[in-house]
């Protein structure tokens, strides 16, 4: 959500340059658009949602820093959410998952590996919690 100003005009010029920075880079190894942009649904209060995923090995904390800072001067917004999906909680990354559009995609198997883990362990989780949320409706 928009906090401080609205995104360019131009936005979807500077998605697709965003598109091919993270594509130069050596440690991203997939990367999607999601959320409002990615769903051609942006409101005014909409912010640009990326989420990347990166060689292991990286230190993500670093990498996340250099990357927001390129994308920052790069979408010439401040108004971005930049995920690390290496480290990001199991209900955002599926999140990520059902609703994007593929901006990089290095090693394709990679991805699929990595989706369908997240698949996998969401539906997992999605059953046990569903089954402790009636529990405790039931039971208090």
């Amino acid at each position: 959500m928009i906090r401080h100003s609205k995104l360019p005009k131009d936005i979807s010029d500077r998605i697709k340059s965003a598109s091919q920075y993270l594509e130069k880079r050596k440690d991203v190894i997939f990367a999607y658009l999601f959320g409002g942009l990615a769903k051609s649904d942006a409101k005014p209060l909409s912010d640009v949602d990326i989420a990347v995923y990166l060689d292991e090995g990286v230190d993500c904390i670093d990498a996340k820093l250099d990357i927001l800072e390129d994308l920052t001067d790069i979408l010439n917004t401040d108004e971005i959410d930049l995920i690390i999906l290496n480290q990001s909680s199991l209900p955002l990354s599926m999140n990520v998952i059902k609703n994007n559009c593929l901006l990089v995609d290095k090693q394709p198997f990679v991805r699929h590996a990595h989706s369908s883990l997240i698949m996998r362990k969401y539906f997992d989780y999605h059953r046990l919690e569903s089954t402790i949320l009636k529990r405790r409706f039931y039971h208090g």
